[in-house]
C-alpha cells in the first residue's frame, strides 16, 4: 500500500500540477483522499493500481452509516457540560463528511467539476471539525477546557482592516505554535515536582493560542460572507 507521500511523488512524476501537490502535502484525511482522487483523473493513467484502490477503501465511508456516535470521540458525559456543545458539533461535522463523501463516491468520472466542488466542501467542513476535535481531545489528556468560540467582534472592521487582522493572526498562531513547542520539549518528568507547574502553563499558552485560532475562523468566515 503506498503512503502519502509515494502517492504525491506518482502523482507529479505523472505530469499532476505542482501547485495541487503542495497544498495537499500534508498527510491528512481529505488530502490523502483529494491526492488518489486526482491520480485517478491524469489521462496518463490508465487505472487505479490495486495499491491506490486499498487507499481509497481506508478513506471511504459504508454506505451503510452507523447511527451510533463515532468511536474516536468517546462518550458525550466523558465531558463537563460546558463541552457538550462541542461534543455534539463535533459528531455532527462527522456525519456531514460521511454524507459528502457518499455523495462524492457517486460523482460520474466525467463531473470533475462537481467532484472539486464537494471535495472543498469537506475541507472547509475539517477545518471546524479539526478545531472541535482538538478541544475534546485536549480536554481527555488533559482535563482542561479550550475555549470553544471566539469572544472578539470583528464586524465593525472592514475587509481591508479584516484581511489586516488575519495576517496579524497567523503571524501570532506561528509564533504561539513555536512557543508551546519549546515549553512541551522542556518538560519535566511528570514525577518532578515542578510538573505539574510547567503543564500548567503549557495549557495556558494552549488556551491563549485557541483563542487565536478560534479569531482566525471567524475573520475568515467574515471574508467569505
Amino acid at each position: 500500500m503506498r503512503t502519502h507521500a509515494e502517492n504525491l511523488e506518482l502523482y507529479l512524476s505523472s505530469g499532476g500540477d505542482p501547485r495541487l501537490a503542495k497544498l495537499h502535502k500534508t498527510s491528512t484525511l481529505q488530502n490523502k483522499s483529494r491526492i488518489v482522487y486526482l491520480l485517478s483523473k491524469l489521462q496518463k493513467i490508465e487505472k487505479i493500481t490495486a495499491e491506490e484502490k486499498t487507499v481509497t477503501q481506508e478513506i471511504e465511508i459504508p454506505v451503510k452509516v452507523d447511527p451510533e456516535r463515532p468511536k474516536f470521540i468517546g462518550e458525550i458525559m466523558q465531558y463537563p457540560v460546558e463541552l457538550h456543545s462541542t461534543y455534539n458539533e463535533t459528531e455532527s461535522l462527522w456525519f456531514k463528511y460521511c454524507s459528502l463523501k457518499l455523495e462524492l463516491n457517486q460523482v460520474p468520472p466525467s463531473e470533475e467539476k462537481l467532484a472539486l466542488e464537494i471535495q472543498d466542501k469537506i475541507i472547509d467542513l475539517f477545518k471546524r471539525f479539526d478545531i472541535c476535535k482538538k478541544i475534546l481531545d485536549h480536554y481527555l489528556l488533559h482535563k482542561h477546557i479550550l475555549p470553544t468560540e471566539s469572544k472578539r467582534d470583528f464586524k465593525n472592521l472592514t475587509l481591508l482592516q479584516l484581511d489586516q487582522e488575519r495576517r496579524n493572526i497567523e503571524s501570532l498562531i506561528c509564533r504561539r505554535r513555536q512557543t508551546i513547542k519549546k515549553m512541551e520539549e522542556a518538560l519535566p518528568e511528570e514525577s518532578d515536582p515542578v510538573f505539574n507547574k510547567r503543564m500548567s502553563s503549557v495549557n495556558h499558552k494552549k488556551e491563549q493560542l485557541q483563542e487565536l485560532i478560534l479569531d482566525q475562523e471567524k475573520i475568515v468566515q467574515l471574508l467569505h460572507n
